[in-house]
């Protein structure tokens, strides 16, 4: 050891260096520092204390499951559950609450379906959040679970549906938890997706429509209604594929007046709206806002005759891509004078102006090939060929087959008085309102904000990943679209308290991020000594802010208590 003296702005310190030889060749080391010269003696530095036990057990996933069982357990999810599914008895233990809420948040973090459930659950602190061994956790106990939300009652030999019940339970829960504003009421969307299918033995399962034009798979349509202000689910339901949506608005209504709902503004889509149901919805005290479809003849003389100019006090909204602008009229629609809303979309009018010449043109080259390869075809081969090559754009055209003479057998021209109608509804629509009290304004941008539902739908197809089902018995397949549904209840809470918490950025955005940042999170359990100690790994001081910020300041608490204790 050698002792070495650095001088330092006119003062000395003392260092203490240990030498050794590398190859021949003598090395230092610095040991640690002594002090000042002349200066009071430094205390030693105490040597690393070795303890007498560290001990550890394996990690668990931990933070996202907490966050999600906590706001379970706020919104009431597993004991109304409970409350619905076990009506003669409610105990602690193995219930269906616990199961269906542990199968929920595992859609929302890391869908897995029934069969591997069973090994996921022991990797996550769900069994200790819900009290339950994981060994218990297996796929026949979820499948059981499920049958107590619906099944097959041997009595009647009817299905007993307890979802509907559920549902309105949830959200009144909700309700009580997120009052809305003072004097205001629900503001509600409604609309249906298809759902992708594997097996054909459910009676529900059938061919229709679906977005992704899939023609081969078979089908069932998932109805969603969700409030505007927290995009939360009211209540859903599950039809038939080949179900279309104005077929399915009495039910709605059915729904709607068993509910205790603050009564508000319903807003559905063109393709659901009938006389019927118009005069149904206001005769409940409700107020309607929905599309008009383009073929209803009073919507093709408003379109005709009313202009809407590009002018600020028409300007509804825009962004870097187009503006919309609006103006309000008053028709007769459905039996009554209406409050209508014409708006024009300008970069849509610009595509469809292209997109129907473009198509035109392809036409009128398709007849000039047809008129020399069908020179000698029968007339009625020629006719259907002809509609073959038009198809949707038919109407466009003034098409005549000559019976007799030499030449082309063809003649056509482009029907001016239809091009000119065209162009004067290209991107253009009418809105309805029944509430009389709406500007134009108003109207559209109540009605374009709809589209927050497709957000919904596409949130449980793709993070949740609802489809394709896998199961083939319809009380099955029925509450496991519950399952899914109280999946994106959980996301939609979490989105809500990121709004409340007002932490900055999109809040869908904010709380996906949330979410992933919490997923690495893990709980481990270490004896120090004399001491066990909670230990939560990963959990970073911006993700400990955000918890704080958005209410959950006690989760994911670190504690100590003698070793041996439970």
């Amino acid at each position: 050891m050698a002792i070495r003296r650095r001088e330092t702005d006119g003062r000395v310190y003392l260092e203490e260096y240990r030498s050794f030889r590398v190859d021949g060749e003598v090395k230092t080391k610095f040991v640690r520092y002594i002090g000042r010269e002349g200066g009071p003696p430094s205390k030693k530095a105490a040597p690393n204390r070795v303890l007498d036990r560290i001990e550890h057990g394996s990690s668990v996933r931990a933070g996202d499951v907490s966050l999600l069982w906590e706001l379970a357990q706020r919104l009431g999810i597993p004991r109304t559950i409970d409350r619905y599914c076990l009506p003669e008895c409610h105990f602690p233990g193995p219930t269906p609450g616990k199961f269906l809420t542990v199968w929920a948040i595992n859609r929302v973090i890391d869908p897995e379906s029934a069969t591997k459930l069973e090994r996921w659950v022991p990797t996550t602190d769900l069994p200790r959040l819900t009290g339950l061994p994981a060994k218990i956790y297996t796929k026949d106990n979820f499948l059981e679970a499920l049958d107590t939300v619906c099944f097959n009652d041997r009595t009647t030999g009817r299905l007993v549906d307890r979802t509907a019940s559920v549902d309105e339970a949830l959200f009144e829960n909700w309700r009580t938890l997120h009052p809305l504003p003072a004097n205001s009421g629900e503001t509600l969307a409604y609309d249906l997706t298809s759902v992708l299918f594997f097996g054909v033995t459910c009676p529900l399962a059938e061919f229709g429509y679906n977005p992704q034009d899939v023609p081969d798979r078979m089908q069932v349509n998932l109805a969603l209604l969700v409030t505007k202000h927290e995009m939360h689910p009211l209540c859903h339901a599950v039809y038939e594929g080949s179900r279309h949506g104005v077929t399915t608005i009495r039910n709605l209504l059915a729904r709607l007046s068993r509910t205790q709902v603050k009564r508000g503004t319903m807003i559905w889509d063109r393709g659901v709206i009938s006389k019927k149901h118009v005069n149904e919805v206001t005769d409940m005290g409700w107020h309607l806002v929905s599309g008009l479809p383009k073929t209803l003849a009073p919507v093709q003389e408003v379109l005709d005759d009313t202009d809407v100019p590009a002018r600020p006090e028409t300007l509804v909204r825009s962004n870097k891509d187009t503006a919309i602008y609006a103006v309000l009229t008053h028709r007769d629609v459905y039996g009554d004078k209406r409050n209508l809303a014409v708006y024009s979309n300008h970069s849509r009018a610009t595509h469809d102006v292209d997109q129907r010449n473009d198509a035109l043109v392809k036409i009128d080259k398709g007849f000039s090939e047809l008129a020399v390869e069908g020179s000698g075809w029968p007339e009625a081969k020629l006719r259907k060929k002809i509609h073959e090559v038009a198809g949707r754009w038919f109407s466009y055209f003034n098409i005549r087959i000559k019976r007799k003479g030499d030449g082309p057998r063809i003649a056509w021209s482009y029907k001016q008085h239809a091009l000119r109608a065209a162009e004067r509804h290209d991107g253009k629509w009418v809105i309805m309102a029944t509430d009389r009290r709406l500007s134009a304004n108003e109207i559209v941008n109540t009605y374009l904000d709809k589209d927050f539902i497709e957000k919904v739908f596409r949130t449980m197809k793709t993070e949740d990943e609802l489809e394709p089902v896998r199961h083939r018995l319809e009380q099955r397949v029925r509450a496991y679209m519950f399952v899914q549904v109280l999946a994106y209840r959980l996301v939609s809470a979490v989105r809500w308290a990121v709004v409340e918490g007002e932490l900055s950025g999109n809040s869908w955005q904010v709380s996906e991020d949330l979410l992933h940042a919490l997923g690495r999170v893990e709980r481990m359990d270490v004896a120090l000594g004399a001491d066990k100690r909670t230990w939560y790994l990963n959990l970073t001081p911006d993700t400990r802010k955000k918890l704080d910020k958005i209410g959950f300041e006690n989760l994911l608490k670190e504690d100590s208590k003698p070793a041996g204790s439970v």
